[in-house]
């Protein structure tokens, strides 16, 4: 199996970074109708589950990287010296995402399913016979998601 263990420290370590803001933001926010579950602390406990399975995927990269002979010839595998550009466009399209819900140009729904289609598309290359799989996979996490938070979590979302 392909290991890339210094990338998922990084980004296990970035997403934990952005939980972090997300935590003290909703725990600002005030107590919601149906407590327990309202708008705070349902993205608290989410985002203390992802923190807690990005550590874990912490914990078991730096397991491989002990293990591994040779630290230096590790990281020369894992970075052979490829272009960036997938990188720079991921996080381009996030900043854009952010900025589309910010200014409410559309729905949640909406916005993440064209933020999603596009970038499962992408992943695969761009090939046509895989767009509509990321089309259907796509509508599935975007409106799914979109309908247990006002539905089902009563939180509210951008539009």
């Amino acid at each position: 199996m392909d290991r890339r263990s210094f990338t998922e420290i990084g980004v296990a370590a970035l997403v934990i970074l952005i939980c972090a803001v997300f935590w003290i933001q909703a725990n600002r926010l005030p107590p919601g109708t149906f407590e327990p579950l309202g708008s705070g602390p349902v993205p608290m406990y989410t985002a203390g589950i992802v923190i807690l399975c990005c550590l874990i995927v912490i914990g078991r990269a730096l397991a491989v990287i002990f293990q591994s002979p040779s630290l230096y010839r590790a990281i020369r595998e894992e970075f052979p010296g490829s272009p960036r550009m997938g990188g720079i466009l991921m996080l381009g399209s996030s900043a854009v995402y952010v900025g589309l819900l910010h200014l409410q140009v559309a729905s949640f729904g909406l916005i993440t399913f064209v933020f999603l289609a596009a970038l499962i598309w992408a992943m695969e290359s761009f090939r046509f016979r895989k767009a509509p799989l990321a089309l259907i996979v796509a509508a599935i996490f975007a409106f799914g998601a979109e309908y247990l938070f006002t539905n089902v979590f009563v939180v509210d979302l951008p539009v």
